[in-house]
């Protein structure tokens, strides 16, 4: 590592000044690990979008706000499909979409049959019209050496390069059932707030960090509770006894977003609109074409292989038993300098005769016998007198 790493850990204080509870630092440790490297050592950081299990260090992943349900008392898994499982026991799902176009109506059909069937649910729906990696270049790029700099600009323009991608041939508006998304690309950061005032109460605008490409327009009857210069940011609908909340993307919802001290406030006020502790929330983790609806459940395998050893608490006990193995290596069979020849042993020495009769007789166990074989000896081998 060089200078670099030194202004890596400059911007990670930064960027975690209240960051103190010790139970907070495991879920982020890898994550500031990454920032570490990238800003000072060689290394990818990684990108894999919406999920919270699998890619707890990736700036894309969810992680960091699935441990923030869990610290406020709920009770957090992940699924894959729509399915029984996920009717009968989630309270609350969250869901990330890796796809900029709408919902299809059978998905929609059966979360709002699930929002119906039972009072107090909530579906939280994060539009993705955000990518955290940009953003984090950025946050880098701030602190970075100038012998970085051109490399973390490359970097950050690959990065933007790719998002517009893949976000591409969905620029046209499209009316759904929940809301209108118009995914044509008119970038602003969003600096100013406006909304329900529980939600900007002890909130400071001029330090958020969140940013609009497409735009979310809600229906009339929705309530706005957070907006930007008449920009949609979270809005809520009710479903009979129970409710959907639109984020329109995940700007300060993502693993990397969340180092930002108000957008950690913010994603709390998210929490608190799912309502009180020991609720099921599910973090519903679907790809490009959206989750499937299955009359079975997806099988609770348990990971074989090499995969075992990448799920926590796993991997971190593996790590630390292969560090003692490689500890008990250096200490066991330790080579210094170059190897040389020992001297061979001489078959004439009658002292090792002597220790190898002790040895045999030794084995015997039989002290009786042992010293009987040592007087015959001496009787056998007394000169004459």
């Amino acid at each position: 590592m060089n200078a670099a790493t030194t202004n890596g850990s400059r911007w990670i204080r930064r960027v975690f000044p209240r960051w103190k509870t010790a139970t907070r630092w495991p879920k982020m440790l890898l994550l500031i690990l990454g920032c570490m490297t990238i800003a000072g050592c060689s290394g990818e950081i990684e990108t894999e979008y919406g999920r919270r299990q699998g890619a707890s260090t990736s700036v894309n992943g969810t992680a960091v706000l699935g441990g923030m349900f869990e610290r406020a008392g709920h009770r957090v898994f992940s699924w894959r499909k729509l399915s029984p499982k996920l009717n009968q026991r989630a309270d609350c799902i969250v869901w990330f979409p890796d796809d900029f176009d709408q919902p299809s109506e059978d998905v929609c059909r059966w979360l709002e049959s699930w929002l119906m069937e039972q009072p107090g649910r909530t579906l939280i729906y994060v539009g993705r019209d955000f990518d955290a990696e940009g953003w984090y270049w950025d946050q880098v790029e701030a602190d970075a050496p100038s012998e970085q700099l051109a490399r973390i600009r490359r970097k950050k323009a690959e990065a933007n390069t790719e998002f517009q991608r893949v976000r591409q041939g969905a620029a046209k508006p499209e009316d759904g059932p929940w809301f209108t998304v118009d995914n044509t690309y008119r970038p602003r950061k969003v600096r100013t707030l406006d909304g329900d005032p529980r939600w900007l109460e002890g909130v400071d605008p001029a330090k958020v960090e969140m940013e609009l490409n497409g735009r979310i327009t809600e229906p009339f009857w929705s309530d706005v509770l957070l907006e930007s210069e008449g920009d949609a940011l979270v809005t809520r609908e009710e479903f009979g006894e129970s409710q959907l909340i639109v984020v329109a993307n995940g700007s300060f919802l993502l693993n990397a977003s969340l180092v930002n001290h108000e957008h950690r406030k913010l994603a709390g006020k998210l929490i608190d609109e799912v309502g009180p502790p020991s609720q099921t929330v599910v973090f519903l983790e679907s790809g490009r074409s959206g989750p499937t609806i299955s009359e079975k459940d997806p099988s609770a395998a348990v990971p074989t292989g090499m995969e075992i050893l990448t799920v926590s608490p796993i991997c971190w006990i593996f790590l630390q038993f292969a560090v003692v193995g490689v500890l008990f290596c250096f200490s066991r069979w330790p080579i210094f300098g170059l190897p040389r020849q020992l001297p061979a042993d001489a078959p004439s020495d009658f002292g090792k005769h002597i220790r190898a009769v002790a040895e045999l007789l030794g084995r015997s166990r039989d002290r009786a016998y042992a010293m009987a074989r040592v007087l015959n000896y001496q009787q056998t081998t007394k000169p004459p007198e």
